[in-house]
């Protein structure tokens, strides 16, 4: 299993809209693509920064939606104005 990470800077205004567009076109987005196995989204507003994180069932299914990522943040930017501060993945040793 791989988890893919984003994570995200900006204002106040900006982090309530990226709230909003994750749980509206995102989160559906993304569950709908093969190989999906879940995900999470998560705020630190006093921080000013967010984080995705969406899971998959094999590195062949992260590799083969890497394009639906890129695609992903570039509207997300768009349509919030936050900032796209890293990108990571990483293999899953444990979920429970």
């Amino acid at each position: 299993m791989v988890a893919r990470t984003s994570t995200w800077s900006g204002s106040p205004e900006a982090i309530d809209k990226w709230e909003a567009h994750v749980k509206e076109q995102v989160s559906g987005f993304v569950a709908k693509l093969p190989g999906n196995a879940g995900g999470a989204f998560f705020v630190d507003r006093a921080a000013g920064t967010a984080m995705t994180l969406t899971l998959w069932e094999s590195e062949e299914a992260a590799a083969e939606t890497d394009k639906f990522a890129d695609q992903s943040r570039a509207s997300t930017v768009e349509a919030t104005g936050i900032e796209l501060l890293d990108r990571g993945a990483f293999e899953v040793v444990l979920r429970f």
